[in-house]
């Protein structure tokens, strides 16, 4: 039997000099949207599920936004999607398309069994994963579906690595990009900014 699918949502798209490859080489642009690809399908293997990655930019973000537009087309086309991988800008956009199925396909939540989102802080660095949470969209569905049954899903959400977390050799690097790496060697939750 096949593995479910992780759909992988990148960051914002960007010109060459902004964000680092996973060399640490700021001379990459971005016009997909930045992302260490091999850290973040390499996380998805790992948790048994088969990596989309979506080559539609982070932003803007909205439920209107085009990678979001793709990543709700791509869920409601193929019921192996269980899972959503954002980074950065994309991570931003798995809560609008959270919201979006909550409100408008609430009976497709039942299918999602992981949200990983990385490097999208609230203000001043906060956490949002409450934004993230099953919680966050029953009582959209509930009132909808009286024989509503609780979802459930697993939230797995860093903001920012720490400089402490990265190679030596990389410690002067930006840690933003390389959030889908130190995810990928075990990044403990409440570690980073």
């Amino acid at each position: 039997m096949p593995n479910p699918k992780m759909l992988i949502l990148r960051g914002n798209s960007a010109p060459a000099g902004n964000y680092p490859d996973e060399s640490g080489n700021p001379n990459i642009a971005w016009p997909f949207g930045a992302l260490h690809v091999r850290a973040a399908c390499e996380y998805a293997r790992r948790r048994g599920y088969e990596p989309v990655v979506l080559d539609k930019p982070g932003q803007p973000q909205s439920q209107s936004s085009p990678q979001a537009t793709a990543a709700i087309k791509a869920f409601l086309n193929d019921d192996k999607v269980a899972a959503f991988y954002g980074f950065s800008g994309g991570g931003y956009n798995v809560r609008h398309i959270l919201e979006f199925l909550a409100s408008n396909k609430p009976e497709t939540l039942i299918r999602i069994h992981l949200v990983v989102v990385i490097g999208s802080p609230g203000p001043h660095g906060k956490s949002t994963k409450p934004l993230y949470l099953p919680s966050a969209y029953s009582g959209v569905a509930k009132r909808k579906y009286k024989q509503w049954k609780d979802i459930d899903w697993e939230v797995v959400y860093r903001t920012n690595p720490v400089a402490s977390q990265m190679p030596k050799d990389l410690e002067r690097v930006s840690t933003h990009m390389f959030g889908p790496d130190i995810l990928l060697a075990g990044w403990p939750e409440g570690v980073g900014t």
